[in-house]
């Protein structure tokens, strides 16, 4: 039987991010995808036009019906935008399954993507709940406090200072840092860090990485893959998407989430 695994996020027009890139990797990845839209996001690679989140009760109608008609086997969140949405989410999210939190909070192009009151909703509700936390760089900066890495160094003591205070497993995102080599960093706890690191991709204004990397996470996990294998293999998979990238023209990509996952010489890989 085929896994089922669940996003809650909002729905992004272009595709490339959000539900659409969720339901895509879920189903390339071997499940059955599930969405529970929180907001609807009017939105292009670079750009962010408007957000309209739906009512609390209506996120939590969804995702009511999606629980009690499909055996979920993991959950993943990604925009939540209001503090009400989390509260909504957070009361109605069973024990037992395996939850990833992307904590949304800014657009690769730097537009808000949650309102200020979200992020204590994030620390006191839903962290404590979560199997795994997938910040990006501006997003350590916001749970931690402090300026955003801008070396590895930096975004290390950032993971473990966000890790000391949240108890939770983190996978960092560093694809912000400067350099050749992107470097990942799973963290179990503030004294044992794994980093996994690729080649960068040059020349990919990249939209939406961060929703496929905690997707995939997901899916592998809804499929029954230990933690520490589901972040390898979706971190590898998120690379060859983001190496095998769709191209209109010059400002217009998007990941190419229909790569499969056989390996290839020619796609770095962390």
């Amino acid at each position: 039987m085929i896994p089922v695994m669940l996003s809650i996020a909002g729905s992004d027009c272009s595709a490339g991010a959000g539900l659409q890139a969720d339901l895509k990797t879920g189903f390339v990845l071997g499940c059955y995808p599930l969405t529970v839209v929180t907001c609807v996001v009017s939105e292009i690679p670079g750009h962010v036009a408007g957000i309209v989140p739906l009512e609390p009760d209506f996120v939590a109608s969804q995702l009511a019906e999606c629980l009690c008609a499909f055996p979920v086997a993991a959950v993943k969140t990604g925009m939540l935008y209001t503090p009400e949405i989390l509260s909504a989410v957070a009361k109605l999210l069973p024990e037992g399954i395996p939850l990833v939190v992307d904590p949304v909070m800014v657009a690769t192009a730097g537009d808000p993507l949650m309102l200020d009151e979200t992020l204590c909703a994030y620390r006191e509700i839903l962290f404590p709940r979560a199997t795994l936390i997938t910040p990006n760089l501006d997003e350590l900066a916001r749970l931690t406090g402090v300026l955003k890495p801008c070396s590895l160094q930096e975004m290390e003591e950032a993971v473990r200072d966000l890790s000391r205070k949240t108890g939770c497993r983190l996978l960092a995102k560093g694809g912000d840092l400067p350099g050749d080599i992107c470097t990942d960093i799973y963290c179990e706890s503030a004294e044992c860090l794994r980093h996994f690191s690729h080649p960068r991709t040059k020349g990919i204004p990249t939209h939406g990485t961060g929703c496929t990397l905690s997707a995939a996470v997901a899916a592998f996990l809804a499929r029954g893959l230990p933690l520490s294998h589901a972040i390898n293999r979706a971190l590898k998979y998120t690379a060859r998407s983001i190496a095998l990238s769709h191209r209109w023209n010059t400002t217009t990509f998007a990941l190419n989430h229909g790569v499969q996952e056989t390996t290839s010489n020619s796609v770095p890989v962390p």
